[in-house]
């Protein structure tokens, strides 16, 4: 399975831009995801999975955004996530998308 790592740590309580997935299928083209839902799914190393809605803002782009809350990561640690769109029909995992979350200098203020 293919990985892709984001470099840059997260941080515990942090609010980080919203993370973007294109699906491409075998041959490299854009799966146009016009009437799928999408999932959004991580968890730390082995941990408990845990999943929120993500969006499809236009579909034929084949593009699934997951908007964080600040509530996902709990725990500081390794994670791995991925997106899940289907349509009933047809359902598709992204790769594995991996990343750290670290601990902050003090406790993340609400600004």
């Amino acid at each position: 399975m293919s990985k892709v790592t984001i470099s840059e740590p997260y941080v515990l309580g942090e609010k980080p831009s919203p993370l973007d997935y294109v699906f491409l299928d075998a041959n490299g083209a854009v799966i146009n995801l016009t009437g799928f839902t999408a999932k959004f799914q991580w968890q730390e190393r082995d941990g408990v999975a845990s999943s929120a809605a993500a969006t499809i803002p236009t579909g034929s782009d084949g593009r699934a955004r997951y908007t964080f809350t600040g509530n996902e990561f709990t725990t500081a640690g390794h994670y791995r996530a991925a997106f899940i769109v289907g349509n009933g029909t047809n359902r598709y995992e992204s790769v594995e998308i991996n990343f750290d979350v670290s601990v902050g200098v003090g406790p993340m203020p609400i600004i």
